[in-house]
């Protein structure tokens, strides 16, 4: 399994990064931010993963904020999943620029 770590400005790891079966990047978040730089570097505790999306993470060392987004591969591979009337919603809704669902049909993903 492909891994690298995924770091702030000032290097303090946030993450690390893998690959699943298909290539697409997937982050494996800590809990906390590791300066490994330190003589005894803080143990790694993993809060959540692997995120597929767009989050935005503070590092808690150093305050600085990373923005981990989506992949056009993670994008297409998630696409390539919907049903056909989830596809039908989703390109009325990017020819139109809207941000508000075009359908009040109450989404089902959760019960499947």
């Amino acid at each position: 399994m492909d891994l690298r770590q995924w770091h702030c400005k000032n290097e303090h790891a946030l993450g690390m990064i893998r690959l699943n079966g298909g290539g697409i990047p997937q982050l494996m978040l800590y809990r906390h931010a590791v300066d490994l730089s330190a003589e005894n570097p803080a143990e790694v505790d993993l809060i959540i993963g692997p995120l597929v999306g767009r989050m935005s993470v503070r590092c808690d060392i150093c305050d600085d904020v990373c923005m981990w987004e989506i992949t056009v591969d993670a994008l297409a591979e998630l696409i390539g999943g919907l049903r056909q009337e989830h596809l039908k919603q989703l390109e009325i809704r990017l020819s139109k620029g809207q941000d508000k669902p075009v359908s009040k049909h109450r989404s089902r993903a959760a019960f499947e």
